[in-house]
């Protein structure tokens, strides 16, 4: 009798929180924002409602229809369309975290859910290119190692099950290929730290596909698979080539809340695999918490200026990659992983209609930095450091 009663204060209490919540439903889009081996986030998100009043939760979601709504709203640049080391396998040029918005009234076109959140009614196929460039300082002396990272890739969208109950989104098959260049100086090898010289610079050459869709209005996916050349091009090998992912699940907790689930698999000699868990936390159209790991992040809108929108944020993410290159002499062929962990505070100036240059600057703090050489099995720790990065997206 205790265990029915408190089931049914909580239904209530349920109930009249979302009723005192449809004043002030804050979108919250798809995936969230991640700064891993290269591809840079950024959707064309979804406000998150919730569910239409006939949808039974427990009534099997195939069977259950819902109305399409009258229009889309318009896309929207992510915050991190433009930001740092393109984030990790699966997100595009064109997906993962975007701009709190307030969920449009849909009145009685049906749930927000079942709205496109990535492309509008007609699917271009160009979704949008951008660039960013990274500094971490070093002189490559001793233990410091200075790299630029100069990266780059373009998104383009194909429809996939656009017409199925388990896309009720209609999500996009999102391909982005894209090209990265890492310039090494250090660090310093002597006979103590027993390492050997790096290649001045590597190469990323991949092709990146993502699907992100909504199952039903409760459950979604973040879905992607990379593949790609890593290596300075001396001498190919099977090595240098590399396959990521990650596969993610999401639930739409509350109108802001949403929580998420699943792996990354990164395909580096240290660090295969990463577990990818947390929540997104949209509490009013100007603030955004992704607070998720492994790239947590806080944003929040400041002001406008000539139509943009001007943002400040605060986030990690667990940087490097992994690459193979011809040892100087006779040694041959070998793989080494660069790894660190980095914090950054920066800005973000986004267009408000969605479409348009953005651009964003930061500045971080690197550690845990390290260089893994698989011949040998030789590690290498190295000084903490300073990092600045531009980006630009259109």
């Amino acid at each position: 009798m205790r265990s029915l009663c408190f089931l049914l204060a909580t239904i209530l209490a349920a109930v009249l929180a979302a009723r005192g919540a449809s004043a002030q439903t804050a979108a919250l889009p798809s995936p969230a924002a991640s700064q891993l081996d290269r591809v840079v986030p950024a959707q064309f998100g979804a406000p998150i409602s919730p569910p239409p009043p006939a949808w039974d939760p427990y009534a099997p979601q195939a069977g259950q229809t819902f109305a399409m709504p009258a229009a889309n709203p318009t896309p929207s640049w992510a915050p991190s369309a433009v930001s740092g080391q393109p984030g990790y396998p699966g997100y595009s040029t064109v997906p993962s975290t975007q701009i709190p918005q307030i969920a449009p009234d849909m009145g009685t076109a049906g749930n927000s859910l079942t709205q496109n959140p990535t492309i509008q009614q007609t699917l271009r196929l160009y979704q949008g290119a951008r660039g960013s460039w990274a500094y971490l300082f070093g002189n490559g002396t001793g233990r410091q190692l200075g790299v630029n990272e100069l990266d780059t890739s373009a998104t383009f969208a194909l429809p996939f099950f656009f017409n199925s109950p388990a896309n009720l989104n209609r999500a996009p098959l999102l391909i982005t290929p894209g090209f990265g260049l890492q310039l090494w100086d250090g660090p310093q090898t002597t006979s103590s730290n027993n390492f050997v010289e790096l290649p001045p610079n590597t190469y990323d050459v991949f092709l990146d596909t993502a699907w992100n869709p909504q199952f039903t209005p409760l459950f979604g996916a973040e879905l992607g698979i990379r593949v790609g050349i890593f290596t300075n091009w001396d001498e190919l090998v099977w090595q240098s080539w590399r396959l990521m992912g990650r596969a993610i699940g999401t639930i739409n907790l509350t109108p802001q809340w949403q929580g998420k689930v699943g792996i990354v698999y990164l395909d580096r000699n240290q660090v295969k695999l990463l577990p990818a868990v947390g929540a997104t936390w949209v509490p009013n159209p100007n603030a955004r918490y992704d607070i998720f790991f492994p790239a947590p992040k806080a944003a929040w809108r400041f002001s406008e200026w000539r139509n943009r929108s001007i943002w400040g944020f605060v986030a990690g993410e667990y940087g490097g990659g992994a690459w193979t290159f011809n040892q100087s002499g006779s040694l041959g062929v070998t793989e080494f992983d660069y790894n660190d962990v980095r914090i950054s505070l920066g800005t973000e100036m986004v267009p408000v209609a969605g479409r348009g240059l953005a651009g964003s600057f930061e500045v971080g703090y690197v550690f845990a930095r390290n260089v893994y050489l698989v011949d040998g099995a030789r590690n290498l720790n190295l000084n903490d450091t300073l990092m600045l990065r531009l980006g630009l997206a259109y």
